[in-house]
């Protein structure tokens, strides 16, 4: 059988074996729900998820649709916001060489993050608020480092430029200290992102070029840093084994096997997984509310695509039960949704879920 064969076969079977299950789950949505009409069920709103979910049948399924969700989140941000951000630009620069290595973006997202890293490098713009901070400059090298190791086989001019200056900022302790930590998970929460998302960066840059001397003396001390402060959700940890699959000594093999068991542990039996399984203790929600417990798009095709590019299971078991996931969730304008894990106005995390699901979906032969 082909791979994709299988798969849409395991997908069937899974959508029999959770069928129940699913049923459970309306009633058990509709139930506090009545009585909220008021409040209205939008994105601004999304406790009635079933309905701000919006999802489609799964036989209307949409690789293309999703691509095209992505692409126009991107070029809306770039028009309105002007900047890169983990959340819209970053994971979605990172991801266009896979979900669509032909398309126009692939070169339109590439050549703004790089006249925007360069401006602020070269002095022509100076920073001011998040523009320019020291987590957009470092996120947008680490993007571009991906992009570039993705795209082609060089490494372009802006990307060496970002990486040198993101080396410049590095602190003594081995993190940027700098690095925004307002509540806004799981990107800007604690000081370990930054360090774990260019470990994998260079990881994936070292298989098309030789890192510079620089690079490897970063590497080293952004290993260090990691090494002498445990991770604090299993986001983090998550974050580590991604990462520690170029970098084998960044952890020891107990962690690994530790760490991968709590990811396993974690999918629910619908094949997802939530962000309250993910989260660590600075990821609290306006008004003290708990995160979400039941299966999201940002937390299923994060996990599943760690999962796949460690090469740590079998693709047949929960992995597969994750790309099912994500296929029977996609919404009719073609993303994945998330509810903010911060608060309920504008879910950005659902573009971050979106870029997720789609590598998860590419590289996992999901098309």
């Amino acid at each position: 059988m082909k791979q994709v064969d299988r798969y849409e076969a395991d997908c069937f079977n899974e959508k029999v074996r959770n069928f129940i299950l699913h049923i459970f789950s309306i009633v058990a949505l509709a139930l506090p729900v009545l009585g909220q009409e008021h409040q209205g069920v939008t994105e601004q709103n999304p406790r009635n998820t079933l309905l701000a979910n919006d999802y489609r049948a799964s036989k209307d399924y949409s690789f293309a649709d999703g691509v095209a969700s992505l692409v126009e989140a991107k070029k809306s941000w770039r028009k309105t916001q002007k900047c890169i951000s983990c959340h819209t630009t970053g994971w979605g620069l990172a991801a266009q060489p896979i979900i669509d290595s032909k398309s126009d973006e692939v070169v339109e997202g590439r050549t703004f993050a790089q006249e925007y890293l360069t401006k602020y490098i070269d002095g022509k713009v100076k920073p001011h608020k998040q523009y320019g901070s020291i987590e957009g400059m470092v996120a947008t090298s680490a993007f571009l480092a991906m992009s570039d190791a993705r795209f082609g086989d060089e490494v372009h001019k802006a990307t060496r430029k970002g990486l040198d200056n993101a080396w410049e900022l590095l602190d003594e302790s081995g993190t940027w200290e700098d690095w925004l930590q307002c509540n806004w998970p799981p990107f800007e929460s604690d000081a370990e992102y930054g360090p774990t998302l260019m470990l994998v960066a260079l990881g994936e840059l070292r298989e098309i070029e030789d890192l510079q001397p620089q690079d490897v003396e970063a590497a080293g001390k952004l290993s260090d840093y990691l090494q002498d402060n445990p991770p604090l959700s299993l986001h983090a940890k998550a974050m580590r084994l991604w990462a520690g699959s170029a970098w084998p000594k960044l952890m020891r093999k107990k962690d690994r096997t530790v760490w991968l068991k709590e990811l396993l542990d974690a999918q629910a039996e619908d094949g997802g997984w939530s962000m309250a399984s993910l989260a660590g203790p600075a990821w609290k929600r306006d008004g003290g509310e708990a995160q979400t417990t039941t299966s999201e798009a940002y937390a299923t095709a994060f996990a599943t695509y760690v999962l796949i590019k460690t090469g740590l299971v079998p693709k047949d078991v929960a992995i597969n039960e994750g790309l099912c996931w994500l296929q029977e969730h996609q919404r009719e304008g073609g993303d994945w949704f998330t509810r903010s894990p911060r608060r309920d106005r504008k879910h950005y995390i659902s573009r971050a879920a979106t870029a997720f699901a789609l590598m998860a979906l590419a590289e996992g032969a999901g098309k």
